[in-house]
């Protein structure tokens, strides 16, 4: 378990959706990645190179027929027997979340330059 002694609360949210949002925390500069029940804890690099898994079919299978909850998409993890599931609503949702996510930082580079 993660035992931080900095409050969740102190988050800007980069993009939100339906679903989950991306936010920074104002205390360690990383960056939580929320969605559904899941919550994924990132390094800049590691929001990258998420996003950049969520394009790659290496690491997101889709399924000739939908599990019997409707998902359709798995997403392989380096953890032996698990592995997430979406339906490709959510994988767009997620892939909308990041690149909204990432032009605000883009953004935020673009204006400390400037200072």
């Amino acid at each position: 378990m993660h035992n931080d002694p900095h409050s969740y609360n102190s988050l800007r949210i980069l993009s939100q959706s339906e679903n989950g949002y991306i936010g920074q925390c104002s205390c360690c500069d990383h960056y939580n990645f929320v969605f559904g029940n899941a919550l994924f804890i990132f390094t800049e690099d590691g929001l990258t190179g998420f996003h950049s898994v969520l394009y790659d079919k290496c690491y997101f299978q889709k399924l000739e027929e939908p599990l019997p909850h409707g998902k359709n998409h798995l997403l392989l993890s380096p953890i032996p027997n698990f592995m997430l599931s979406f339906d490709s609503s959510e994988i767009e949702e997620m892939k909308n979340l990041f690149q909204e996510a990432l032009l605000a930082l883009e953004i935020d580079k673009i204006f400390s330059y400037k200072k």
